[in-house]
């Protein structure tokens, strides 16, 4: 049997320190990388805020990175109706119940910043068309669908009223 010498003993030495340095690099990175994907993270809600005389259908970036938003559904009847809440409000709900209501728009390419609140539909000082409102969109006969992406391109889906976000990709 041959004995080691301190050459080879110091080679041996050296790579299993360089193989462990490696792996601690590659571990660091791997957690650097989740850091900055859940530094600009997106987390959208949908909520409904009612009071006795007003409605407002909201939504909110609660996490902390922008949100790049690509499309916008309606789920209604088995049907869904692409785009802008204010165009299903206006096509649907306001021929059905005669109701007037205050809009923001929300389409592709539209930005939402980090703690950013959108008033999507709205309803003041009328208590009848605020309990009109609130029967479609605060229940279950209608699920908006708000699908959007973060900075690093990771696609996530918002859909119905105080639901977890849903990463699509």
């Amino acid at each position: 049997m041959k004995k080691w010498s301190a050459d080879r003993l110091l080679s041996v030495t050296a790579i299993i320190v360089s193989l462990g340095t490696l792996f601690t690099i590659v571990f660091q990175t791997n957690l650097i990388r989740k850091q900055q994907y859940a530094s600009v993270l997106p987390y959208l809600e949908i909520w409904p805020r009612v009071q006795p005389t007003s409605f407002k259908l909201m939504l909110m970036n609660n996490g902390i990175g922008p949100a790049f938003i690509e499309e916008v559904k309606i789920h209604y009847n088995d049907s869904i109706y692409e785009g802008d809440p204010r165009a299903f409000t206006s096509k649907v709900i306001r021929r059905q119940e005669n109701v007037e209501f205050y809009y923001s728009t929300l389409k592709k390419g539209r930005l939402l910043p980090a703690g950013e609140i959108i008033e999507l539909i709205g309803i003041e000082d009328d208590s009848v068309n605020t309990l009109k409102l609130y029967k479609w969109f605060g229940g279950d006969k209608v699920d908006l669908e708000v699908i959007y992406k973060s900075v690093y391109d990771e696609v996530w889906s918002a859909r119905g009223i105080g639901t977890e976000p849903i990463k699509l990709n």
